[in-house]
């Protein structure tokens, strides 16, 4: 395990939120407990409806805050943090996830230190209840079933989890940050594509280990709204790095499954209860179907 002793430069930690009230706080709290570095901390705000930017400012000054009149999503949010950061090496964190060690930003710069290779590196994110969440990917979506040169890319490791990602700034300067065209979802999918097309690898810190809550600012909500935004996203991913043949053959192949699946929840929602289960898949299918319809309508 790594064991850093010294003070490092200062890392930037950009926070993007939006209705993040309920978690925000044990958020900041996290990285402000943070030793061996000098953490700037970094708060951008979506047009939260909720008293996240009331908790964001009892840090005083502790945090930058800056607060949008409009929700103008994550990369984007992101992109205007970078702006105005300062430090050495960029950290992405969701506000619905905390930093369980005290030393993890110290150990995410010596990490990258020891693999000058790595142009970012992912960490271990566990579930509210400690469980494994989501680990470093090996493949992007719809690869094997595409043409394209992703095995000569450097590394092993094709993406990890935008919850949180620890990059070199110059790395994350030389990709002119997230892709704006993103609004939420497959963002860090694109960023890790790009950061490997640019000759860099993906590094992963397993002894750095952030608890994350997830979709915090999605509770409540209807499926069909979170998963029209996820199908947009991953669109926009095989629309720029796959052929346009290649995307819409994926997109017929999730259009072909949603019909089926969203008929026959659609007859199981109707013998359960408001909201239930099969609801819940037939609202996520029946986004899958419209989007997918859409992106083959647009040509």
């Amino acid at each position: 395990m790594l064991n850093p002793k010294e003070p490092y430069e200062t890392v930037t930690v950009i926070i993007v939120t939006y209705n993040s009230a309920s978690c925000i706080r044990e958020c900041l709290a996290s990285v402000i407990a943070q030793t061996n570095v000098t953490a700037e901390i970094i708060v951008v705000d979506n047009a939260s409806q909720d008293d996240t930017v009331n908790v964001v400012r009892s840090f005083g000054e502790n945090v930058k805050l800056v607060v949008n009149p409009d929700n103008v999503g994550f990369g984007r949010g992101c992109n205007q943090g970078f702006a105005i950061s300062s430090g050495m090496f960029i950290y992405f964190l969701n506000p619905d996830a905390r930093l369980i060690q005290n030393d993890a930003l110290a150990l995410l710069c010596r990490a990258l230190q020891l693999h000058p290779n790595w142009g970012l590196v992912g960490t271990r994110v566990v579930s509210a209840t400690g469980g494994d969440e989501s680990g470093p990917a090996a493949d992007y979506p719809g690869q094997f079933r595409a043409k394209n040169g992703f095995a000569r890319l450097p590394g092993n490791i094709a993406w990890v989890i935008g919850a949180s990602m620890f990059l070199r700034r110059e790395v994350f300067g030389a990709l002119n940050g997230f892709d704006p065209d993103f609004f939420l979802y497959s963002e860090e999918t694109d960023l890790c594509l790009r950061l490997r097309k640019l000759g860099h690898e993906i590094g992963y810190a397993a002894n750095v280990s952030v608890r994350h809550i997830g979709a915090v600012s999605e509770q409540g909500l209807d499926p069909y709204h979170t998963w029209t935004r996820k199908m947009n996203g991953i669109h926009l991913f095989w629309k720029k790095h796959y052929t346009l043949q290649d995307a819409a053959r994926l997109v017929r192949r999730d259009l072909r499954r949603a019909r089926f699946r969203m008929i026959i929840n659609a007859l199981l929602a109707a013998f359960q209860p408001p909201r239930s289960s099969a609801w819940q898949k037939y609202r996520r299918h029946l986004a899958i179907r419209d989007a997918s319809a859409r992106f083959l309508s647009s040509g």
